[in-house]
C-alpha cells in the first residue's frame, strides 16, 4: 500500500522549515508535455565539483530518456540481442526489474548503421501500466510492479513495411483508455490507436511516411486532438476515430521530422533541420491552420525547444538559441553545446550539452547568463535530461546518474 501511496506525496514535499513543490515526471516531455517542470525550490549554482551525484549506474544501449513515476525510473535499452524495459529505484539505482524481449538489429538491412545503440523512444507510465516502444516497432505493455507482460503488439508488421531507416523513435500518447503510435505504413496504416487495457486495434488511419517525432494532444475549446509530425507535416485528427480535422505541409528533403511541435496560446511552433527552419501556426477552430511566419532561426535536429514565457529556448544544431515566440525574433544565441537538449525549472535552464556537459543557466530572453557547470558524462547525450522529485535524471548511451537538485 505505501508503495501506491507515494503519488499523493507528488505535489509538495516538505523539505527543512520550507515548502518545496515537487512531481513526476512520467512521459515524454513531463506532465504537461511541454518539457517544463514546476518543481521550484532547486539549486541555483554548485562548485566546481558539480551538484551531488546521488547514484550512477552502468546501463545497455541506447538513448531513450527515462520516465520517473512514484518513486521509480524506467528506460529503455538495448543488450545484445534483445530490448530492455528497465525499472530502477529512483533512490538508489537498483534495478528492480527487467523486462526482455528479443530485438535482432543485424536483421534489418534498412536500419541505418548509425543507429544500432538502442532504442530511442521514451515510455511512458500510466497508471500501473508501463508502454515502450522498441527499434522495431515493439509496442509493449508492461506491469509497473513487476514487470510482467501484458500484450505487445508489432507496428512494423502491422503497417507491412520494412523497419524505418532510423528506427521507431517516436514515443507514444495516451488519453483516456487509447494509445496513439505512428506505424508509418500506407493503406490507411500510418497512424493508429490501440486499447491501452488489451492492445486490441481501435483505428488506423492515412498515408503519410513516417517522420519520428512523437505525437501529442492538444485541446482546442471541448475538442481534444491528436496531432502527428509525420513526413509530409502536421496532422491532426479525432481520437476517437481518426478523423482529419486540418493538416499544415511541411517536407524536409530527409523526411525528417523529428522534434515534437510545440503548443502555446493558440498557436504551435515547429522545426526541423535539413534547411528547413521553423514556422509559427495559429489554430483557429473549425479552420485550416494559418500561417504567422517561418524563418531559417531555429533548425531543432536531434532535440525539442521549449516555449517558456513567449520565448522559444532550444538548439539550431549545434547552437543554443532564445527566440521570441510570436515573431521568430533572435534574442540570444550561445555555441559550445553541441546538438543538446533542455528543460525548464524554476526559472532556469538545465541544459545537458551533447558532450556531457549540464549547464544552469538563466530562462530569460534578456542575454545568456551562464549559472553553474559541470562535466557531468562522457561521450555522446543525445538523452533529454528528466527532473522528478528533486532529482535530475541524465544518461548517455552506456550511463545513468541521478542528481540531487534540492537546495537543501
Amino acid at each position: 500500500m505505501r508503495f501506491w501511496m507515494v503519488s499523493v506525496l507528488a505535489g509538495t514535499l516538505f523539505l527543512g522549515s520550507g515548502a518545496v513543490r515537487a512531481e513526476d515526471w512520467a512521459r515524454w516531455r513531463g506532465p504537461r508535455q511541454d518539457g517544463i517542470s514546476r518543481e521550484t525550490g532547486l539549486i541555483k549554482t554548485w562548485s566546481a565539483e558539480g551538484p551531488k551525484v546521488v547514484w550512477r549506474k552502468t546501463l545497455p544501449g541506447g538513448y531513450s530518456a527515462v520516465a520517473v513515476a512514484r518513486d521509480r525510473v524506467v528506460t529503455h535499452a538495448r543488450e545484445g540481442g534483445e530490448e530492455v524495459v528497465r525499472c530502477l529505484s529512483a533512490r538508489t539505482g537498483d534495478v528492480i526489474w527487467d523486462y526482455r524481449y528479443p530485438a535482432d538489429y543485424e536483421a534489418h538491412p534498412t536500419l541505418d548503421r548509425r543507429f544500432k545503440s538502442g532504442p530511442r523512444s521514451t515510455p511512458i507510465v500510466d497508471g500501473d501500466r508501463v508502454y515502450a516502444l522498441g527499434t522495431f516497432g515493439v509496442l509493449s505493455c508492461v506491469d509497473f510492479r513487476t514487470g510482467k507482460a501484458v500484450w505487445s503488439v508489432n507496428l512494423m508488421e502491422f503497417a507491412r513495411r520494412a523497419c524505418p531507416e532510423f528506427g521507431y523513435c517516436h514515443s507514444p500518447v495516451i488519453l483516456g483508455d487509447r494509445v496513439f503510435v505512428h506505424p508509418g505504413g500506407k493503406d490507411g496504416r500510418s497512424i493508429a490507436a490501440f486499447d491501452k487495457r488489451t492492445g486490441r486495434l481501435l483505428w488506423s488511419a492515412l498515408d503519410d511516411p513516417i517522420g519520428y517525432s512523437s505525437p501529442f494532444v492538444y485541446r482546442q475549446g471541448a475538442q481534444d486532438q491528436v496531432i502527428h509530425f509525420t513526413a509530409e507535416g502536421l496532422v491532426a485528427v479525432t481520437p476517437d476515430e481518426g478523423k482529419v480535422l486540418w493538416r499544415f505541409a511541411w517536407k524536409t528533403n530527409f523526411d525528417l521530422n523529428c522534434a515534437t511541435p510545440l503548443a502555446f496560446d493558440n498557436h504551435l511552433f515547429l522545426s526541423s533541420n535539413y534547411g528547413r527552419g521553423c514556422a509559427v501556426i495559429r489554430l483557429d477552430p473549425g479552420k485550416e491552420p494559418t500561417e504567422v511566419y517561418r524563418n531559417l532561426q531555429m533548425h531543432n535536429h536531434i532535440s525539442t525547444s521549449v516555449v517558456y514565457q513567449g520565448h522559444v529556448y532550444g538548439f539550431d544544431t549545434n547552437r543554443l538559441k532564445c527566440m521570441e515566440a510570436a515573431t521568430g525574433a533572435v534574442k540570444w544565441e550561445q555555441p559550445g553545446l553541441g546538438r543538446g537538449s533542455l528543460l525548464i525549472a524554476d526559472g532556469k535552464l538545465i541544459v545537458l550539452g551533447e558532450r556531457g556537459d549540464l549547464v544552469l543557466a538563466e530562462a530569460t530572453p534578456s542575454a545568456y547568463v551562464e549559472t553553474a557547470r559541470w562535466k557531468a558524462l562522457e561521450g555522446t547525450c543525445w538523452s533529454v535530461p528528466v527532473l522528478a522529485n528533486g532529482r535530475l535524471y541524465l544518461r548517455n548511451e552506456n550511463t545513468i546518474l541521478a542528481v540531487e537538485m534540492r537546495d537543501r
